[in-house]
């Protein structure tokens, strides 16, 4: 099959397509032929070795966690799926010391980590949500609680996780903010904000207070003033971990985020508001929940551009860019 292969950490440029071996099928796997795939920060930061302080990988290794295709096998634990399903989903491509990931033709799933794709969605529509979808799902739903009349501010509300979250929240009949340049106010109405705010002209503690949940998507440059908006009692939920700067060693990284975290964590706490984190996980029965939302006409993916797997260098670099609306997806079969 043909694979996204990286032989080291480094830029774009790292990315090579390869031909290796189709992965055998443990008990509870899934075999998946991959038609679409996406890019999420998290690809690339794996990618450039952001994280090998606390994720480091043996090489070579295939990158990218999003994924939509049809079943070919599957182990003979696996009772949910057959062979011609449709599904999507994302994998956790860590396996042993190495990674194992989407960027490919075809890739062994965990079943409890698959769903079936809905059927008024392309593969490439589908390859969009899964990982963005998640985050805002576990993080608004699982970890917010939120509920129906509830004030809710989104930052970076036409990014991945932002457009979802937006229509996550209106689905569950909160009131909604969401942030965002001003080239896209008017697409924050059109995904059913309540209040557009353009964050390159605007104070957000200007436009909107007494939230019960703030979502960050952009890291803790953002903290400060959304705590001040929050009511007593609300969450700050975060989906960027501050990391440093530099090569730093395990209890480097662990102990400067830790230290980070924790101050802004006491100063939400005397103010008797909470700052939460929030890690995605790859979950099948959360993706069946907001499968049905997607059913029902209530989310809708955002697609920017589809590239084809030979340009998966440059749908990287596009999203490392941090001006996309939605997502970028790589088409693979």
């Amino acid at each position: 099959m043909k694979a996204v292969i990286a032989e080291h950490y480094g830029g774009p440029e790292v990315l090579q397509i390869e031909d290796v071996p189709v992965p055998q099928v443990g008990p509870n796997g899934v075999l998946v032929r991959i038609h679409a795939s996406s890019v999420n920060p998290i690809d690339w930061k794996l990618r450039n070795g952001m994280l090998k302080a606390v994720r480091n990988f043996l090489f070579p290794v295939i990158w990218g966690t999003d994924f939509s295709g049809v079943v070919t096998e599957v182990g003979p634990a696996v009772t949910l799926f057959k062979p011609g399903d449709e599904v999507y989903g994302f994998k956790d491509g860590s396996v042993a010391k190495t990674y194992r990931g989407t960027y490919a033709e075809f890739a062994v799933v965990p079943e409890k980590s698959v769903t079936r794709k809905p059927p008024n969605l392309t593969h490439e529509e589908a390859a969009s949500l899964p990982v963005v979808a998640l985050s805002a799902w576990q993080a608004l739903i699982t970890q917010g609680r939120l509920k129906q009349g509830d004030r809710v501010l989104i930052h970076a509300g036409a990014g991945g996780v932002g457009t979802i979250a937006v229509q996550i929240a209106k689905a569950f009949g909160a009131y909604v903010a969401a942030t965002a340049s001003g080239r896209n106010q008017q697409f924050l109405r059109d995904l059913g904000a309540d209040l557009p705010i353009d964050y390159e002209q605007e104070k957000i503690e200007d436009k909107i207070s007494g939230c019960a949940i703030v979502l960050d998507g952009i890291g803790e440059s953002v903290w400060r003033s959304s705590l001040t908006v929050l009511r007593r009692g609300g969450k700050l939920i975060t989906l960027v971990v501050p990391t440093p700067h530099g090569n730093a060693g395990k209890f480097r990284f662990m102990a400067s985020v830790a230290a980070n975290v924790l101050i802004e964590m006491s100063r939400a706490f005397f103010r008797g508001k909470r700052l939460m984190l929030t890690m995605v996980k790859p979950r099948g029965g959360d993706l069946e929940k907001l499968t049905a939302l997607i059913e029902a006409g209530k989310i809708r993916p955002i697609v920017e551009r589809v590239y084809p797997l030979e340009e998966i260098a440059e749908a990287q670099r596009a999203s490392e860019t941090g001006h996309i609306r939605g997502k970028i997806v790589v088409k693979i079969g």
